[in-house]
């Protein structure tokens, strides 16, 4: 496998962002180079341009620690010296192995292209829709839960989730418990700017819906 890196040695362990974040550095003595793999208790918010706590990441951290160095987050730099697989794709690099979704620039605003359904995820936050283009992965979501600051956390919002539903089989024709029945079909996938920077994938209604 090309992007995997095998048995390098953890060198030094740096915590960021009031010890919310921890860089573990590996070291490619083979290749000459220095691998960055970031275990971030923290998301990224769009609308605020910062990153904000977030309980379920926080608790994805530390089942990482758990299972990756049998350790707690904070005493990660006790593990400086062993040997890890790491994994290397073009922004990130990770100790296992990761599908990538691409997101799209702003200069792709305005592109129509036609592929296929790849497969369609509900994670409970919302319906994504992947699909390929110029041979890397993309997605189209239906998201349906919001955000609470003062709990850190995410929630399902019923009303917004049967929106998106009767979006989905207004759009598909069927409903998203059957939405593999639709992978592998063709879509025209339109390229969009939200708010003058946020780009996104708009999936056009198919004929065949």
């Amino acid at each position: 496998m090309e992007n995997l890196r095998e048995d390098l040695e953890l060198i030094e362990v740096v915590y960021e962002n009031e010890n919310k974040k921890a860089t573990l550095t590996f070291l490619d003595e083979e290749k000459g180079q220095v691998l960055e793999v970031a275990f971030n208790k923290q998301i990224y918010d769009n609308d605020k341009n910062e990153y904000i706590d977030d309980e379920e990441k926080a608790k994805k951290v530390d089942e990482w620690c758990k299972e990756y160095f049998e350790t707690t987050f904070d005493k990660l730099s006790d593990c400086v010296g062993v040997k890890k697989d790491v994994y290397c794709y073009d922004r990130f690099n990770s100790l296992w192995e990761s599908v990538v979704v691409e997101k799209f620039d702003k200069e792709d605003e305005g592109k129509i292209f036609e592929t296929t359904i790849k497969s369609i995820e509900d994670d409970g936050k919302g319906v994504h829709i992947y699909f390929e283009h110029e041979g890397k992965l993309y997605e189209s979501k239906m998201m349906y839960a919001d955000y609470i600051e003062v709990k850190k956390q995410w929630f399902t919002n019923p009303q917004k989730k049967e929106r998106q539903y009767k979006k989905f089989k207004d759009k598909f024709g069927v409903e998203v418990k059957d939405a593999e029945k639709i992978v592998g079909k063709n879509i025209m996938v339109e390229v969009k700017v939200a708010f003058k920077k946020f780009t996104y994938a708009e999936i056009k209604k198919p004929k065949w819906a």
